[in-house]
This record gives C-alpha cells, sequence and structure tokens, in this order.
C-alpha cells in the first residue's frame, strides 16, 4: 500500500504536495529536491537538498538515497531487492538497466554506490546480484558498458553449472571508455583509465591506462574453479553458487554516504 501510494502522489500531484505527501508516508524529501513524471514505488526515498529525478523513470528499489544534488536524469530501469546510494553531485544519465534478480535467485543485500562526483552516462547494464561500488570522481563513459556481478562455469558434461558471484569495485579518480565488459569479483584501483572495448577479467591494482587485449586460452575445469572459491550455504538458493572475495578497499567516503540525517 505504501508503495502505491507512493505512485500515486509522485504522478498525480504538483511537486510541493508531493514532497508534504511522501514525508507523510515516512520518505525524507527535502524541499529543495525534485521528483518528476516517474515511477517510484521504493520502500524509503531520501532526498538531500538539490537532489533530483527526471522524467520516465522507473525506480522500484528497497531503498533510495540522494545526497545534495545528485541526479538521475530520464529513461532510466532501475529495479530489485537492493538499495542505491548516491553521493553528493553523483549521476545517472539516461537510459540506463540496474537491476537484481529476486530471493532465490539472490541472497543477502546488494547495493549500488556511487561516490561524488560519480557519474555513469548512457545505456550502461549493470547486475547487483552482489554490490556494485563506483568511487569519487570516477566516470562511466560511453555507452553500453557491462557489470556483472555474476556468472557461470559449467561442467565437461551434462547440466551440470556453478554460478561464481562477486562485488565489483571501482574505486576513485577512474575512466571507463565505451562499451567495457566487467567479470565478478574485479576491482579497479584509483587512478586509471580503461580503454573502450576492455574486457576486465582481472583486478586491475596499478595506476595508469589500460587497453583491450587479445582473446587467451586459460586451462580450466569445474571442481578447480570449485576450490579456489566460497561456496554460499545460505538456503533457499535455486542453484549451486559459489562467491569471490574481494580484498578491503578503502572506501570509506562513500560507506558514509549511507548515513541518513533525520
Amino acid at each position: 500500500m505504501q508503495k502505491f501510494l507512493t505512485v500515486v502522489s509522485i504522478l498525480f500531484f504538483p511537486n510541493i504536495i508531493t514532497q508534504f505527501l511522501l514525508n507523510m508516508l515516512g520518505h525524507k524529501i527535502h524541499a529543495k529536491s525534485y521528483i518528476g513524471f516517474s515511477l517510484v514505488p521504493s520502500r524509503k526515498i531520501y532526498m538531500d537538498a538539490g537532489a533530483r529525478i527526471g522524467h520516465f523513470n522507473i525506480v522500484q528499489v528497497d531503498k533510495i538515497l540522494m545526497r545534495e544534488n545528485s541526479f538521475i536524469k530520464k529513461m532510466n530501469r532501475i529495479r530489485g531487492a537492493m538499495n542505491v546510494i548516491m553521493g553528493p553531485e553523483s549521476a545517472i544519465a539516461n537510459s540506463n538497466s540496474i537491476f537484481r534478480a529476486p530471493s532465490p535467485i539472490t541472497y543477502g543485500n546488494g547495493t549500488l554506490k556511487l561516490g561524488r562526483l560519480a557519474l555513469i552516462v548512457t545505456k550502461h547494464n549493470l547486475d547487483c546480484t552482489r554490490s556494485i561500488t563506483i568511487g569519487d570522481y570516477t566516470t562511466i563513459g560511453g555507452i553500453r558498458s557491462q557489470f556483472w556481478t555474476h556468472g557461470y562455469f559449467h561442467g565437461s558434461k551434462g547440466k551440470e553449472r556453478i554460478r561464481i558471484d562477486g562485488e565489483i569495485v571501482v574505486s576513485s579518480n577512474v575512466y571507463v571508455g565505451t562499451g567495457c565488459i566487467f567479470n565478478p569479483g574485479v576491482e579497479v584501483a584509483e587512478n586509471i583509465n580503461i580503454g573502450g572495448g576492455a574486457c576486465i577479467s582481472k583486478s586491475l591494482n596499478r595506476p595508469g591506462m589500460y587497453v583491450a587485449q587479445p582473446l587467451r586460452y586459460i586451462e580450466k575445469e569445474i571442481d578447480s574453479i570449485r576450490s579456489a572459491l566460497y561456496k554460499v550455504k545460505e538456503k533457499p538458493l535455486v542453484e549451486e553458487v559459489y562467491e569471490k572475495k574481494n580484498s578491503p578497499q578503502k572506501v570509506e567516503k562513500i560507506k558514509t554516504y549511507e548515513q541518513v540525517t533525520t
């Protein structure tokens, strides 16, 4: 019922009345924020001064927290059992798809975190089966980059396969060129530029420029994959799932954006 009333308030009332009604429903909407003609059936909405949601978006998540002057522009689809944490002046521009499947396909919490002035530009796809962190002053540029926090490894015969999950962390002051693909569990250190069309299949730890590499053969089989990962024992899940564990990252500045002030 709360989600239904939230949608009705946004679609059918002027912004000043919408703010009042949303606050009455338990959301926290600053008087100097703005919500356009969009569907936002989220459980909790927090918007600081200057935060903006433009027209023709679908934002259907558990919680969205937008710090001052952050914005979601237009025609974005942000859907799933997850939280979206947007730091000051961060932005999700146009026609992006950000999604998370429901339980029992997924487990635990999934979060998309954007740091200060982080920018996701146009027509990118982000899979939040596990969390994705985009650091301060980082740009996901161009179009059609893909962030995958889950993937599969098949056995040598029959239907045997396992799913491999892993959080993606892109640190501060990183530029990602057009059409890049991020595999589960990778981390990108600070001060890195990634050229267009690159497949980021392992963590990048040294600052500098990275470009696409030729396709290469890697000898692997399913039991060796299992032994190198952590089995997820949460029940019920629809399939056999293993998780990559990230090394500790210095993302304290981004974490502080989650704190909600009353």
